[in-house]
């Protein structure tokens, strides 16, 4: 087995542990409210990471800081939006909606760079926000509450992507990451406390559910893409990552999520859009 593919199967492993996060954190949510959740899956991935990388922070200096507050800002506005998202929709559509995040990340460069997308790019755009149309909105009543704040979900996560790029390189992954950590959990801490007055119910499952996604979907799997990327393109990344809404439909099922008709045909829309944007952006990054 090759080292790419050793890579490959463990980006693939990410988006399974990803997409298993969404039925779980749906069914916890009932017990633990969404801020509350939050705050305490990444403060305490934050704290084991720093602990586990202390030595890291020996040279630590405040040029340090803005990088991992700022992808930490834009991955909570994220993870929160998502999260109360997540109170108001299935936990299948919220996985679809939030794979939208790989069609904005080449939308937002373009604007960036001032450089006005192919007609790949424009068709997968049309694509998935077709789908998103079709599998959001029903009859006269519009788009649903909770997959609108999904969407804007993706929004934040696409630029907690494009920041990533921007700072990660010259930054020390383990300072940066714990910082970004920290910061998601500090800053979800805020409506925890005057919104949902951390009243919480921390029972077996909950307890679980926040050592899972804190151990598996956060430390895990962030760190694992970290690693797995040096050994493969960018191209097996991107492809690769869109299997996590598709993972997150297969495991909502069991608890008793369907999908109808409708909603299958918008998040194969979506899917293909996803893919077609890909396969463009991987011929420049092979």
């Amino acid at each position: 087995m090759t080292k790419q593919l050793k890579a490959d199967l463990s980006l693939l492993a990410v988006t399974v542990v990803w997409g298993a996060s969404f039925p779980i954190m749906s069914i916890a949510f009932k017990s633990v409210p969404p801020y509350s959740f939050i705050a305490m899956r990444y403060i305490l991935s934050g704290l084991i990471l720093g602990i586990f990388f202390i030595k890291r922070f020996n040279n630590f200096s405040r040029e340090m800081l803005k990088p991992g507050i700022l992808i930490g800002i834009a991955l909570g506005i994220g993870c929160i939006l998502q999260a109360v998202g997540l109170t108001y929709t299935t936990p299948s559509k919220s996985g679809f909606i939030t794979g939208l995040n790989v069609v904005l990340v080449p939308i937002f460069i373009a604007f960036i760079y001032k450089k006005i997308p192919d007609f790949k790019t424009n068709l997968g755009v049309v694509l998935s926000v077709s789908g998103l149309a079709l599998m959001s909105i029903s009859g006269k009543v519009g788009i649903n509450f909770g997959d609108f704040l999904t969407l804007l979900s993706a929004v934040a996560f696409a630029v907690q992507i494009i920041l990533v790029d921007k700072f990660a390189k010259d930054s020390d992954l383990a300072v940066l990451t714990t910082i970004e950590f920290l910061v998601v959990g500090f800053l979800s801490s805020v409506p925890a406390a005057f919104i949902e007055g951390f009243k919480i119910n921390l029972n077996l499952f909950a307890v679980g559910a926040i050592i899972f996604t804190a151990l598996f979907c956060t430390i895990f799997a962030y760190g694992l893409q970290n690693v797995a990327q040096a050994y493969t393109t960018p191209t097996h990344t991107a492809i690769i990552f869109l299997a996590e809404p598709v993972f997150s439909a297969i495991f909502s099922v069991f608890i008793g999520d369907k999908l109808s008709g409708r909603t299958s045909w918008g998040c194969s829309l979506i899917l293909l859009g996803m893919i077609i944007i890909n396969l463009k952006i991987d011929r420049k990054g092979d």
